[in-house]
């Protein structure tokens, strides 16, 4: 377990820096980011632990082997030079991850079909027997990256998205990514907030995932501890002693992190059916005692209904329509939080992410720090605002000037 290993872990764009900051406090080293990446070098054990601990990757991915494919057929014949059946059983089940084209090989899925074919002819040569292709839950995923003509074949650690913990089971409509809502409170100063036993509240919390990273930080609550399986979980390089130390370890981490945070998390938001959908996730996380939720209208908001009586953050992700009329309807929604604030948030801190910053603008209170962000393909914003006396007082005399 302690020989030194190479290891990519993918994320969404424009996080790599801060997933290169976790990755270092996890204890990689030699680091490097690249576009929606970081490399780095580490054992198996450093390898398990980023599976279960990333709030923010993707995907982990182990190096096998990086060459030349000038075609198709010395795609194939550099893969048959990895011994297959040191990671995968004759009689297991994989799957071929393909990205990236070259002059030679202009189609991923031909590309997927000539290593699937190098892996499966070398295992029944070799046994007389063939691996299966299993889409949803193979035994090995494999992960081939080609970049012009130079090929990166990797195993994929992780299986399904890390981002996907397992306490989300309700389909809602463009729910926020969970490893991009941990992303948010990261640069919301969250991590700071929880520590001093600062209060949370979203008031346009929706299904509630950016409730639930915010409880599972500040109870040093591992995200991967939900997850049923990974893909190094059928894998014939996995180490079943020390992953299971490590989730041991995490376990009890996580004992001692509810113990020591007090706080309640608040979240609300005025459908019901959401808010209904909110309560079954925070159910499933196990975070019923931390976190309360509510239905009620932003421009009713008001730290008194929830009894908090210091200031806290305010971290919220809330719509963003992208046709006109959407908007039209939303300039509303963000004056009247932008009010409300003003009114009933004096001293405290505010995390807005939105993918129309322009509809920020409406809410009379200038950001003094913005993030840029992506939410799948569109370009996203996370501005911040400290809420001050000043701004109340200016509302209070009918000047509606932007601070």
């Amino acid at each position: 377990m302690s020989m030194l290993k190479n290891f990519f872990v993918t994320c969404p764009k424009n996080l790599e820096g801060l997933l290169e900051q976790e990755l270092i406090s996890l204890g990689a080293g030699n680091t490097k980011q690249t576009i929606a990446g970081v490399k780095f070098t580490g054992d198996m054990t450093l390898a398990y632990r980023v599976c279960l601990w990333s709030r923010l990757a993707n995907r982990v991915l182990l190096v096998l082997a990086t060459f030349n494919a000038e075609d198709a057929d010395s795609l194939y014949q550099e893969i048959q030079k990895i011994k297959w059946l040191h990671h995968l059983r004759a009689e297991g089940s994989l799957v071929v991850d393909f990205a990236g084209i070259s002059p030679t090989i202009k189609n991923s899925h031909f590309g997927a079909l000539k290593v699937k074919d190098a892996i499966v002819d070398q295992i029944r040569d070799a046994t007389g027997k063939r691996p299966d292709v299993e889409k949803e839950e193979p035994d090995l995923r494999v992960n081939v990256y080609l970049y012009h003509e130079l090929a990166t074949v990797s195993i994929d650690l992780s299986g399904d998205s890390l981002h996907r913990r397992g306490y989300r089971t309700c389909p809602g409509s463009a729910p926020l990514k969970e490893n991009l809502a941990a992303a948010i409170l990261y640069r919301s100063g969250w991590l700071e907030g929880a520590k001093s036993g600062k209060v949370l509240f979203d008031p346009m919390c929706g299904s509630g995932t950016i409730l639930i990273e915010a409880a599972m930080i500040a109870q040093d609550y591992a995200p991967g501890l939900l997850r049923k399986s990974f893909g190094f979980s059928h894998w014939l390089g996995h180490d079943h002693v020390a992953w299971e130390k490590i989730q041991a370890e995490a376990k009890e981490r996580h004992l001692k992190g509810a113990q020591n945070f007090k706080t309640i998390i608040y979240g609300s938001d005025v459908d019901p059916d959401i808010i209904a959908m909110a309560k079954i996730h925070i159910s499933n996380a196990g975070l019923a005692n931390t976190i309360r939720v509510a239905v009620d209208e932003v421009k009713e908001a008001t730290p008194t209904k929830y009894k908090i009586t210091q200031p806290g953050v305010i971290v919220t992700n809330p719509p963003y329509g992208k046709r006109l009329s959407e908007e039209e309807s939303l300039t509303g929604l963000y004056s009247d939080f932008g009010l409300v604030l003003r009114k009933n948030f004096i001293n405290w801190e505010v995390a807005m992410f939105t993918g129309n910053p322009d509809l920020g603008k409406t809410m009379g209170v200038r950001a003094y720090k913005s993030y840029n962000f992506f939410n799948g393909t569109i370009p996203c914003k996370l501005l911040l605002f400290r809420i001050t006396p000043e701004m109340f007082w200016r509302e209070y005399k009918g000047d509606k000037e932007q601070i």
